[in-house]
């Protein structure tokens, strides 16, 4: 059975998809065999925008609506887009967690089509040059994707008013040089806890 969308803490989040441009072996759904907090985030098919609406109920109920599944949101740009409007209609709070490589994927700049319909995007850096981010993260993109994810965190400030960037805590991973870059492009840093066993 499909797991739209589901609550932690005061947020609910949509899962959309599974597919991402990213392919990071430490990535928690492989780990984890698609589950999260009892919810298994394995889609059959990925819902249609008004599934996913149904699924969200009173927006205000909640602090965030949040685009997180195992998967980037973002590769679902159209839906993204209907269910975001949808929301900000009814009063909700739109969070969008992403790899940040959506422009290279579409092959065209996606962001002001957000203008207004998101209110806060969390982008993944994981390494602080495109060396590092390719050993720990094994993009499809390789060496490239930094430099496009960097790209897309300065396109955003653009069109989105709350711009965040976040690095797992790695083992051994110097996640204050990821701060160094994001204090640069005038963005809030914010370290996420590195998860190994399932809790």
């Amino acid at each position: 059975m499909n797991t739209i969308s589901y609550v932690f803490g005061e947020n609910l989040y949509l899962n959309i998809t599974n597919r991402c441009a990213m392919a990071c072996p430490y990535c928690i759904k492989n780990k984890w065999n698609n589950n999260f907090n009892g919810n298994n985030l394995k889609l059959e098919k990925e819902p249609s925008a008004k599934e996913v609406i149904d699924s969200i109920g009173d927006p205000k109920k909640y602090k965030e609506i949040i685009f997180c599944g195992y998967g980037d949101a973002l590769i679902r740009i159209e839906e993204v887009k209907e269910i975001s409007k949808w929301v900000k209609e009814n009063d909700g709070k739109v969070r969008i967690n992403t790899a940040g490589l959506a422009n290279v994927y579409h092959g065209k700049n996606i962001l002001p089509e957000l203008k207004g319909l998101v209110d806060v995007i969390s982008i993944s850096l994981n390494g602080a040059n495109p060396d590092e981010h390719n050993r720990i993260n094994k993009p499809m993109l390789k060496e490239k994707s930094f430099d496009e994810i960097i790209k897309f965190v300065t396109e955003a400030k653009k069109y989105i008013s709350e711009v965040v960037v976040t690095a797992v805590e790695f083992p051994d991973f110097d996640t204050s040089k990821v701060k160094e870059i994001t204090d640069k492009l005038g963005v809030r840093f914010r370290p996420r806890s590195y998860l190994d066993d399932e809790k």
